[in-house]
Formats: structure tokens, C-alpha cells, sequence
């Protein structure tokens, strides 16, 4: 009977392990071009504060190009980015995100906050296009 017992955490603790302790990391294929979703972003080196994205290889060799959206800075919590989708368009990587705000009746953080979310590619893209889901634009920011 004991050893029924001491095997029973054992077994819970693997299907722990293979199931549910996967990173948030999301890795999808856009035409022969792998991408990760990486989450927010919270180095101190960026402006995050004004709406746009970020280009930047973290200054090594042969690094991913990381494409750093950010929403802007907001006034509460409750705000956030998703990545919708990442897509081919003509020669353009677009890449679609859902901007999203608390309800208007929402208990939120007051607290000033700047959503922010990390696309990786394993390489360079050329003329990626950030829109959000209402088909405005994203302006790149370069002032870091």
C-alpha cells in the first residue's frame, strides 16, 4: 500500500511536467519563416511609452530580429496587445495585432501602463508592416 502512495506525486508530477509547464513562447510558420510570440516586454533601454515598434537584434551576431510593438502608454491597467495574426502579403510581412482596452465598467489598476508584445524572427524580414485589427498602422521608432 506505501508504495502506491509514493508513486501516486510521482505520476502527477511528470504529467506536471510534460503538460503543463510549457512557456508561453508560441511558434508558428509563415511561409517557410518560423516566428515566436515572445510577451511583454519590460527591458529599460526602449521608449514603450509611444505607440510604434522596435527593430532590434540585442547587438550579437547571427541574433533574431525582434520586433517590439508597443501600444503606447495608458492612464490604468487593462490594456493589452495579442498577436492576431502573421502573414505574407505580396513582398510585405504583415503582422496583425488586437488592441485591447478594459470595459468601461472594469475595476482596472490605477496604475500608468504600456502594453507591449515581442514577435521574433529567426532572421531579417524586409517591409514588415504592423497594422492593428482596424487596419491602422504602426510607425517605426528609433529613438533609443
Amino acid at each position: 500500500m506505501k508504495k502506491k502512495y509514493f508513486l501516486m506525486p510521482l505520476v502527477i508530477l511528470c504529467l506536471f511536467i510534460f503538460t503543463g509547464c510549457n512557456n508561453s513562447n508560441k511558434t508558428k510558420l509563415v511561409e517557410n519563416t518560423d516566428y515566436f510570440i515572445r510577451g511583454e516586454f519590460t527591458g529599460q533601454y526602449l521608449d514603450i511609452t509611444q505607440r510604434g515598434y522596435y527593430i532590434d537584434t540585442l547587438n550579437q551576431p547571427n541574433a533574431p530580429y525582434l520586433y517590439i510593438i508597443c501600444m503606447g502608454e495608458k492612464n490604468t491597467g487593462g490594456y493589452s496587445l495579442i498577436v492576431k495574426e502573421v502573414n505574407k502579403v505580396n513582398e510585405n510581412t504583415e503582422i496583425i495585432v488586437e488592441e485591447i482596452a478594459p470595459a468601461k465598467d472594469a475595476t482596472v489598476t490605477l496604475a500608468f501602463t504600456s502594453p507591449t508584445i515581442i514577435v521574433e524572427f529567426p532572421k531579417y524580414q524586409e517591409n514588415v508592416v504592423i497594422k492593428n485589427t482596424k487596419g491602422e498602422e504602426f510607425t517605426e521608432l528609433k529613438d533609443y
